[in-house]
């Protein structure tokens, strides 16, 4: 959201902070996920104005008042000297994310270092 958002104020967001809202959500987002159990309602009857499948498409809209983005946390800069404001939902909400690439695919030094270090990240979370 804008930092300006009166939402902005709030540690956190509930379900009931969202209804009526302006809501950018993820293509991703199907009508049985685990967002529309957590708000308590038929994703269908949100007020969605808009979907994205890649954040920073969302951020634009953002940034020029249309309304707020659901979101992972830190995809977009939401420090202090950001325009944008990150709060979480509550309760929490989490999702599974996968990460997949060709069996033999060639990295990039930076790609190759990024997916030694995420796998050492996921053998330790097991």
């Amino acid at each position: 959201m804008r930092k300006d958002s009166p939402l902005a104020n709030l540690d956190y967001i509930e379900p009931k902070d969202l209804i009526n809202k302006p809501l950018i959500i993820s293509r991703e987002v199907p009508a049985t996920s685990e967002f529309s159990k957590w708000i308590k309602k038929d994703i269908n009857k949100l007020n969605i104005i808009a979907t994205y499948n890649l954040v920073y498409n969302a951020s634009i809209l953002v940034n020029n008042g249309l309304g707020y983005a659901l979101t992972l946390d830190k995809l977009i800069n939401s420090d202090d000297f950001s325009n944008f404001r990150f709060r979480p939902l509550m309760p929490k909400l989490e999702t599974e994310i996968n990460i997949i690439w060709k069996k033999y695919q060639i990295f990039s030094k930076p790609a190759e270092l990024f997916l030694k270090e995420l796998e050492k990240e996921v053998d330790t979370s097991n």
